[in-house]
């Protein structure tokens, strides 16, 4: 058994809101994606590049709800961490400034 606070039991609910996001259930996706984030920050730290997938993560899911404001506060901390450690121009780094600027462009 894994245990409530594992690493694959972060990766695991956060495939569960994946799930539940692409079937249009943001009401059950966002608090376990919140967990997982939650899980990954005590685990790992809060600038190790698994914490910044989950603020992403995380910010598609509050994007797609409307709060703007939130998705770019989630994506901003995610790009500063994913910047440190793999730099401007990894493709990891591009994808979240992507999203950033497509919450930027919808008024975020």
């Amino acid at each position: 058994m894994l245990g409530p606070e594992h690493p694959r039991t972060a990766s695991t609910l956060n495939n569960l809101a994946v799930v539940l996001e692409e079937q249009g259930n943001f009401a059950a996706s966002r608090p376990l994606k919140e967990r997982a984030l939650a899980i990954d920050e005590r685990v790992y730290g809060p600038e190790h590049p698994e914490t910044a997938t989950d603020l992403n993560n995380l910010a598609v899911l509050v994007l797609a709800e409307g709060d703007f404001a939130l998705a770019r506060r989630l994506l901003e901390r995610a790009l500063r961490i994913r910047e440190k450690v793999f730099g401007t121009d990894n493709p990891n780094t591009v994808s979240v400034r992507r999203n950033l600027a497509i919450v930027i462009s919808r008024g975020g």
